[in-house]
């Protein structure tokens, strides 16, 4: 959903964080939901037709009070603070990060790391809420007009062709050249110029050739893991976009589609390809990408996820997409509830941001890729509680 300086370390704060981070999400999830919030309501639209969502994030509701949680087990939440860690660390020293009326600097988030830590190891259970509640702040991020809406989203999987070939005959473009002597910047074009061949093969590079429903998928979601005709896997990340706002296509196929979900506009091109085209560049947001092979010391492409905003790179089931008022690496306790599943106290981080993921109360939950993924994210339509931790000020001694 991305639309995304080396320094010296400024806190001796150790990286045992990281070895025992487990440990804290354990203990954060026995905390009780009502001392901490109000349980979910149940969401208003009533019934719906998803995916059991147990297989897309872990339910925190029955944790097994006598034993540590293993971070073996959860090699996901161990990569999505690293990520959070890094990020931070990346920062120059003078960094400050503000939301509402506070203002954080890199020193004090990282302070807040280690006095998490120190809570976790040192407090008994039943204090546990109560040190939090001294050190932390716990914002309540429901909008004004109910609870924050609560979606999924999730990493494409297509083939492509190097070459223009049959159905594939459409170009996911690299940035195109900056020339300032010209009279328009390209990058500022519409998708429906792009579509010209004699635009991009002027201004840009095609890394491959897609079908236009694929493409379009790749453009929603920021990403997309493509195979060639030789076998090749590789991924293109965002790169840049024309600073235009996304126009679903389903506003011009009522009536025509069966059914106007992203990932079923392929089905529709079959019987309706003039409508669907039409549709499609009517969209004026168009994005560029990059290629990215995969390291050969990954096992597969799910253990790599894609980049999501500021060189973050998405962890499923950990990472998720907020507000920019939401600073980036920032941790959530996520609570929703569907008419099967219930997932509360689920820590999670802020790593990506969204052309569409706007207000505070807005939340876009990155769920990885794989099959039947695209089901379970095109379904995930709820609400429920998001609580952002805040590092509480320590107040000034008088002298």
């Amino acid at each position: 959903m991305s639309n995304g300086n080396s320094l010296k370390k400024v806190s001796h704060f150790p990286f045992r964080l990281v070895n025992n981070v487990a440990s804290m999400v354990f203990l954060i999830g026995t905390l009780s939901i009502a001392t901490l919030f109000s349980e979910p309501r149940q969401n208003r639209n009533g019934s719906l037709n998803r995916t059991d969502l147990s297989l897309v994030s872990q339910n925190l509701l029955n944790p097994t009070p006598s034993k540590q949680l293993d971070l073996t087990k959860d090699p996901g939440l161990e990569s999505a603070i690293k990520e959070s860690f890094h990020y931070f660390q990346k920062l120059p020293q003078d960094t400050k990060l503000r939301f509402r009326e506070d203002e954080y600097t890199k020193v004090e988030i990282l302070k807040s790391f280690e006095k998490l830590q120190t809570i976790i190891h040192e407090t008994t259970k039943d204090q546990i809420t109560t040190e939090i509640k001294k050190h932390f702040i716990l914002i309540d991020l429901s909008p004004s007009d109910g609870l924050p809406i609560i979606t999924g989203y999730y990493e494409v999987r297509i083939n492509g062709k190097t070459k223009p070939e049959g159905e594939y005959q459409y170009p996911a473009l690299s940035p195109p050249n900056q020339n300032l002597s010209l009279p328009e910047n390209p990058k500022f074009f519409h998708w429906e110029k792009w579509n010209q061949k004699q635009i991009w093969e002027k201004y840009s590079k095609p890394i491959l050739f897609l079908r236009l429903t694929d493409l379009h998928l790749a453009q929603l979601e920021g990403s997309a893991l493509v195979e060639t005709e030789s076998k090749e896997i590789f991924r293109i990340n965002y790169a840049e976009d024309n600073g235009e706002n996304y126009v679903s296509p389903s506003i011009y196929l009522k009536g025509i589609c069966p059914s106007l979900k992203p990932y079923h506009l392929s089905n529709c091109f079959q019987t309706k390809p003039k409508e669907v085209k039409e549709a499609i560049f009517k969209n004026p947001r168009y994005i560029f990408f990059e290629k990215e092979s995969f390291p050969n010391t990954q096992p597969n492409e799910t253990s790599f996820g894609p980049l999501g905003s500021a060189g973050i790179r998405l962890v499923a089931k950990r990472s998720v997409a907020m507000d920019k008022q939401i600073p980036l690496g920032f941790p959530i306790l996520l609570s929703f509830q569907s008419n099967q599943n219930s997932v509360n106290n689920h820590l999670v981080f802020v790593h990506d941001r969204g052309n569409a993921i706007t207000g505070v109360g807005r939340l876009d939950y990155y769920l990885g890729s794989g099959d039947g993924v695209e089901e379970i994210a095109n379904n995930l339509l709820t609400k429920g509680k998001v609580i952002l931790l805040l590092p509480k000020k320590e107040k000034t001694r008088k002298k």
